[in-house]
């Protein structure tokens, strides 16, 4: 079942969005609905979020790997995705390669 959602945008912010998802073949609803769907799947907004002024770029370097790796680690945990070594072995042995 499909809803509505009511949001305020600063009108700049959704003009400029608007055209650069147009020029992605997007319009603003499949847009959202992307931005909601990595939030969900990521447990979080899917980009990093930081005091930029706080924070060295080796800083925010570290927080964002630190945030792929553990949800790397989560879907390996969860079957979504396979230790390289695991698939490695896999491939060596269906397909003989070394």
């Amino acid at each position: 079942m499909k809803t509505n959602m009511n949001i305020k945008v600063d009108e700049e912010v959704r003009d400029e969005a608007k055209e650069l998802f147009g020029k992605l073949g997007l319009d603003m609803t499949t847009a959202i609905n992307l931005f909601l769907r990595a939030s969900i799947r990521e447990k979080g907004i899917p980009f990093p979020i930081m005091e930029k002024a706080n924070l060295s770029n080796e800083e925010r370097f570290d927080a964002y790997w630190a945030k792929r790796f553990a949800r790397a680690e989560e879907q390996e945990r969860t079957g979504q995705m396979r230790n390289f070594d695991v698939f490695t072995a896999e491939m060596e042995r269906k397909y003989g390669l070394r």
